[in-house]
């Protein structure tokens, strides 16, 4: 007798679905989809199970749980329904399905790299020592300070600085001498780097100085102090290595098939790991003149200000070029589904319906794709969740979209921005 019974119950299951089956089809002979009642019970564990009372699964023996259908789908023509699929209210909250009105927007052609802030060559300098002589005094001793143009640096003792000054006054006081040897002792002492202020003083006092107060000939921040006081320097000695940083170079390596996006003058934009979040925009300088034969990039060199010293040399980041490429239509890349060698769109039709339309993409700009063809500018698709309605397409249907809407064809390969997506042909 058990043995009957558990018989029994598989083909009374069967029994029900199979009846449940020859509704559906007699509602679609009609031309109408199936309206379910609105009060049924039916089993968690074997949903196909559907009830007009409560009471215990026929398959497993669970009690049954009511169900009430929140809203009754209108009767559609089902040829009318081929590409489209309904979802409640309801569904659409569960599957975070959210729309968007197609419209036109500028095209900005994007090109991403990775670069590092360096100096601006022509804004270092080296200041180094004119004669041999002693470091008597460092008046700025630690990297890291700022100096002005024309503050003191130094003092140094030197004989050679004492002959000079002895020189200049002998000729001063000779009046015999011709005016061209008394400019060449005066000029001899402007190469030692005499001052003006410090020529007029020696020509009053007439006094030899032991030792010389070097000023500095340009303004910048000490990147690196190379001696100590009291050090002995020949001449041609580098005492400090000074550079202006309120302008700063960005160096990004930028393959060779993304340089018809990049144009000297075009703005550039700069991430740092630094300051995640923040972005600086400079402007492209220069485009060097040789291809790396290994990696096949090419140096750009972008301009950036030091934004008070928040830039500084060294630090790594990213660079966005951008080109403005006229208008097109987009679309956010959520929305776009690639199945092989098909791109699609669930374009919302009506009041919970959603017609699946095959699109050609172009480039990726960001986060989202240009339209060639399928949709037009005004449609509203779903942003957000298509992937899910899709697979409720696929779960009614039984097919994959990528094969319910006709025929392929090749995809065209599309130059776009520097994550290596390609454009298809759809």
């Amino acid at each position: 007798m058990k043995l009957v019974r558990y018989l029994f119950i598989p083909f009374f299951a069967i029994a029900l679905s199979l009846s449940g089956c020859s509704k559906s089809e007699d509602a679609g002979k009609n031309g109408n989809t199936v309206v379910k009642e609105k009060d049924y019970w039916t089993c968690t564990m074997h949903p196909q199970v559907h009830m007009d009372r409560p009471g215990a699964c026929p398959i497993c023996g669970m009690d049954l749980i009511k169900k009430v259908v929140d809203e009754k789908v209108e009767p559609v023509n089902e040829k009318d329904m081929t590409n489209m699929i309904s979802l409640s209210p309801k569904k659409q909250v569960l599957a975070n399905v959210s729309t968007v009105v197609v419209k036109k927007e500028n095209l900005q052609d994007q090109v991403t790299a990775y670069s590092y802030l360096d100096f601006v060559e022509n804004n270092r300098k080296t200041i180094s020592a004119r004669f041999n002589g002693r470091i008597e005094k460092l008046f700025v001793d630690k990297t890291g300070d700022y100096i002005k143009k024309g503050q003191p640096l130094f003092e140094i003792y030197s004989p050679d600085l004492v002959q000079a000054q002895n020189e200049y006054l002998i000729a001063l006081n000779n009046s015999s001498n011709s005016n061209s040897l008394l400019n060449a002792s005066k000029k001899k002492l402007e190469i030692f780097g005499l001052t003006s202020e410090q020529i007029q003083t020696l020509e009053k006092t007439k006094e030899i100085n032991l030792t010389l107060t070097y000023y500095s000939p340009i303004s910048g921040t000490v990147i690196e102090k190379k001696v100590q006081e009291g050090v002995y320097v020949n001449e041609g000695t580098a005492i400090y290595d000074v550079a202006e940083l309120s302008t700063l170079w960005n160096i990004a390596e930028v393959y060779e098939n993304d340089l018809a996006s990049i144009k000297i003058g075009s703005p550039v934009k700069l991430h740092l790991r630094a300051y995640p979040g923040e972005e600086f925009k400079g402007r492209v300088a220069f485009i060097y003149p040789l291809v790396n034969s290994q990696t096949r990039t090419i140096k750009v060199r972008s301009e950036f200000s030091s934004y008070n010293g928040k830039l500084k040399p060294q630090m790594y980041g990213e660079t966005v070029f951008s080109k403005a490429g006229g208008e097109g239509l987009l679309v956010p890349a959520d929305a776009v589904i690639i199945a092989g060698e098909r791109a699609v769109v669930w374009t919302k039709t009506g009041d919970g319906m959603f017609e699946a339309r095959s699109v050609q993409i172009g480039n990726r700009f960001g986060d989202k794709y240009q339209i060639l063809s399928g949709i037009k500018e005004g449609d509203e698709i779903a942003a957000t969740g298509g992937f899910l309605i899709d697979s409720e397409s696929q779960l009614k249907t039984g097919m994959p979209t990528g094969h319910q809407h006709g025929g392929t064809s090749q995809p065209q390969k599309k130059k776009s921005s520097s994550d290596g997506m390609e454009g298809m042909k759809m």
